[in-house]
């Protein structure tokens, strides 16, 4: 069913709640005026299986929606829009890589080891090694000690089953063959100092995609770009929202 008005869904990131992109959804709600932008939260479920996140984000999220996502957010939001096909007009992914640890055929993603070594720490300290994954999100901020405690104040509350299952679906989820699909257009942006997605990953991703859709870097920021420059990276999802066409019959 279409929804009564233009809608634009957000993902937080692993362990992130759904205030972490409150911001950034202000600004597109100035942006796209007449839009719904709604911030639902990640899937609360100790499955590490692709198939059991998609079909739980299936049955919440409205139909003909664009759907856009932050890190694991945006994962999701590509694999669920492939799974809608010409049910999803749009797709944006900030900061979200098509493997998101480096692998024989995507090279330019984050070390196998370093995410193992996240897993292994979770079961006997959570809190530190949340920490030390939030220092890395705030790597590339103008002011990282800041960028760190407002990603802690945005942190998801999660089991630690919930949370080890997220951790084990970015170890293997894969999205290369999703890259080439041309049902709707895409924009990929990424940040130039990302400790989590490498910024040569933006090249890589613009060599499988088709013609209706697009990447873009963001300059002197990190992962956490979406929370430190929203107006930027909102600026940037309305104008692709526009430029694809998608938009325009919902303009008012």
């Amino acid at each position: 069913m279409m929804p009564a008005a233009p809608t634009l869904i957000l993902l937080p990131g692993w362990a992130m709640a759904p205030s972490s992109l409150m911001a950034l959804a202000a600004e597109l709600k100035a942006q796209l005026p007449g839009w719904v932008i709604d911030c639902p939260p990640l899937p609360a479920t100790s499955d590490d299986t692709l198939k059991v996140w998609l079909d739980d984000l299936d049955d919440r999220l409205p139909e003909h929606a664009w759907l856009a996502g932050w890190s694991l957010g945006g994962m999701l939001a590509m694999a669920l829009s492939a799974r809608r096909g010409a049910r999803c007009p749009g797709v944006m992914t900030l900061g979200s890589n098509a493997s998101f640890i480096a692998c024989r055929d995507w090279q330019c993603a984050l070390l196998p080891a370093t995410l193992a070594g996240f897993r292994a720490r979770w079961t006997s300290a959570p809190e530190k090694t949340l920490s030390r994954f939030m220092a890395l999100i705030a790597r590339g901020s103008a002011q990282r000690s800041r960028m760190i405690r407002q990603l802690e104040q945005h942190a998801a509350t999660l089991t630690a089953r919930q949370a080890l299952a997220g951790l084990s679906l970015l170890a293997h989820i894969d999205l290369q063959a999703l890259l080439a699909l041309e049902h709707c257009p895409r924009l990929h942006l990424f940040a130039e100092l990302d400790a989590l997605v490498p910024v040569d990953a933006c090249d890589e991703v613009a060599k499988r995609l088709p013609a209706n859709s697009a990447v873009h870097t963001l300059m002197d920021t990190g992962h956490a770009f979406p929370l430190e420059h929203p107006e930027t990276c909102a600026r940037h999802m309305v104008a692709f929202i526009k430029q694809s066409g998608t938009g325009d019959a919902h303009e008012h």
